[in-house]
């Protein structure tokens, strides 16, 4: 295409053509050519403009960080601009209003804090310091310009500050913290039996003229899915790997065992006493020292470890807390690890969560490795330093070339690689690489399958691009009746069943209401019936969907409550709630308390901030373009 343009600008009309643009550009600038009206706007807030660049940006960033956080399960369709547009511009619209508060009330961020800030992100970190070219590397990636990207990290700073002042505002009285342990530790007792679904499934029947009239009134629910074919070209590092010399090899070998450390490992066990305010700290203390004793008199460190450690996860296997290198545990524990024999235990450490006794249960020193053992990673380690350059401009010349074609036939031809093409793929049955998120958000893309163009030379890893086209397009469209007749069918009677036996479950509901036992009426029905004591919501022997149903029951202090509810497996449950027991601040520990006080405290404070939040809106002047 790029040759094609300059064979064809050598002619007088071509020059002609050149000479009226040149004119109005060289009179009026750059926006006689494409308008001078500014950006686009998409909304105000208080007269304060958010324009359609700022919004782009913001979509694409907030595209890339959700594909890194939802990794291999990326569903690409749910990441569409058309759906992350609305909420990036309530988010932005958002911003705006905190900002202007902000500004409000003289809340700043000085340069000097942005630069910090900055220079502390690990993603713009080679080696454990900044790198400069990593930085403007990224930025220039993504889109950004540096004084751009400086102004959000801005934003994001005083955001968080006036949040934080408004979060610091706000607290927890004990009445609310009582309040909410008597809920979050609340009892109940109740019997119930189950109707499971396989037995009720037995009475229900569905002829074929039922099965076709729920497809034909569902036909949405059963189309296919949208596929595509893909052509693609692969970029991996390792294919511009060239063989390493034995010289080569063991000349790094020797480099490396010039500066190797030998390692030493140390497996720790503790008992812990946690300490709160400092009349606890006093407690501890001498709680610890009285340990102490115990073991001075010949008591078993590990038998004491499961008896008074209020570290639970080590306590239940006898104080055992697994290897460190010296840096896994507060500094003050690894200070005193590192002075202990094999088998020693120490005086008491303060730290942060408390008082520790530490004992050394076993020590490791690392051995120096062999040349045979190393071989294989300096081999790799010197062929990727070898093959980057090379690497790294066949990635830039993949870029310039795809851009630039129609799909990717010349580009492949051009730099002698593989032109792969797959089979028909959806979103559900992609593998390998084709099912890599992002290759799926670029196939199903409006720019990719709408335009027909190349993507983006898409970075799946460091040493590992793709880029691809689609070759061809299956729109979704509706699968025979007889590919889905059996799923219609368990689906159908899966209904039916729960349907039915919440039906039978009102007739024992009346029984039970009437003053029938529960065990009778199970009995008599063939069903078999069982009794749970005082659980609580994290009970383990009673599944999940059973216990959320029985602590949905709105509770009665004086009357038996009977209800029938279906579970997520299609089983009804009959229950009988016959005693609701609120927990006490006192039943939970010390732990558990500053625990509940803390996520007690954080919804408070998200609470404050959303109530400042809508107030902003509610008072403020905006309007959506």
């Amino acid at each position: 295409m790029l040759q094609n343009i300059r064979d064809n600008s050598q002619g007088l009309v071509a020059k002609f053509i050149i000479g009226l643009i040149i004119i109005p550009f060289a009179l009026f600038g750059i926006d006689s050519l494409v308008g001078g009206g500014g950006p686009a706007t998409v909304a105000t807030v208080n007269g304060e403009e958010i324009t359609l660049l700022e919004l782009d940006q913001l979509v694409n960033l907030e595209r890339r960080r959700l594909f890194n956080q939802m990794g291999e399960n990326a569903d690409p369709s749910l990441l569409t601009d058309e759906l992350l547009r609305g909420p990036v511009l309530d988010r932005l619209i958002q911003q705006k209003l905190i900002i202007q508060a902000a500004t409000d009330e003289s809340v700043t961020v000085s340069a000097v804090a942005i630069d910090q800030a900055i220079v502390a992100m690990s993603q713009y970190q080679q080696d454990g310091q900044f790198s400069p070219q990593l930085y403007q590397s990224v930025l220039r990636n993504n889109g950004y310009t540096s004084t751009y990207y400086k102004q959000l990290v801005s934003d994001n700073m005083t955001t968080n500050q006036l949040n934080a002042g408004i979060a610091g505002s706000a607290f927890v009285t004990e009445a609310e913290l009582e309040l909410v342990a008597s809920i979050v530790g609340q009892q109940r007792s109740f019997r119930y039996f189950l109707l499971p679904s396989e037995k009720i499934s037995s009475q229900i029947s569905i002829n074929d003229q039922q099965l076709q009239a729920y497809y034909q009134a569902n036909i949405d629910n059963f189309q296919s899915e949208d596929q595509v074919k893909l052509e693609y070209i692969e970029l991996k590092q390792q294919d511009f790997f060239k063989p390493v010399s034995e010289q080569a090899l063991v000349q790094a070998y020797e480099e490396e065992m010039e500066s190797f450390e030998t390692g030493e490992e140390r497996r720790a066990s503790h008992i812990l006493i946690e300490i709160g305010d400092e009349d606890d700290k006093k407690a501890a203390k001498a709680k610890i020292e009285s340990l102490v004793t115990k073991l001075n008199n010949g008591d078993s460190f590990e038998a004491l470890a499961s008896e008074f450690s209020d570290d639970a996860g080590s306590a239940r296997n006898a104080g055992d807390l697994g290897y460190t290198q010296g840096d896994t545990f507060p500094a003050e524990f690894e200070a005193a690890l590192a002075q202990l024999a094999l088998d020693q235990v120490s005086a008491p450490v303060l730290t942060d969560a408390g008082f520790h006794l530490i004992k050394a249960t076993d020590i490791k020193l690392g051995d120096k490795p062999s040349f045979e053992d190393r071989k294989l990673v300096l081999s790799q380690r010197i062929q990727l330093a070898a093959a980057e350059a090379d690497f790294i401009k066949a990635v830039e010349n993949l870029r310039d070339l795809a851009f630039n074609s129609e799909g990717l036939s010349a580009t492949a031809q051009e730099l002698s690689l593989e032109r792969s093409q797959s089979n028909f793929i959806s979103q559900s049955t992609a593998d390998g690489i084709l099912a890599n998120s992002q290759v799926l958000a670029a196939a199903y893309s409006e720019d990719v399958l709408k335009d027909g163009n190349n993507s983006e030379v898409l970075e799946l890893a460091s040493d590992h691009f793709i880029v691809i086209n689609v070759v061809e397009h299956r729109p979704p469209a509706a699968r025979p009746f007889a590919e889905v007749k059996a799923a219609i069918m368990t689906q159908l009677t899966a209904e039916q069943s729960t349907e039915l036996a919440l039906q039978l479950s009102e007739d024992y509901i009346a029984a039970l209401s009437s003053g029938a036992s529960l065990e009778d009426v199970a009995k008599a029905q063939g069903y078999e019936w069982q009794a749970e004591q005082n659980i609580t919501r994290n009970t383990a022997s009673v599944t999940a969907d059973l216990l959320s149903a029985v602590f949905a029951i709105p509770a009665s202090s004086n009357t038996v409550v009977n209800k029938a509810v279906s579970l997520a497996n299609g089983d009804v449950a009959v229950i009988q709630l016959e005693a609701v027991k609120n927990g006490n601040l006192q039943q939970f520990s010390t732990a558990e308390q500053r625990d509940l006080k803390q996520q007690l405290q954080r919804a408070v404070s998200n609470r404050s901030i959303a109530n400042f939040i809508s107030s902003l809106r509610n008072n403020a002047e905006i309007d959506i373009l």
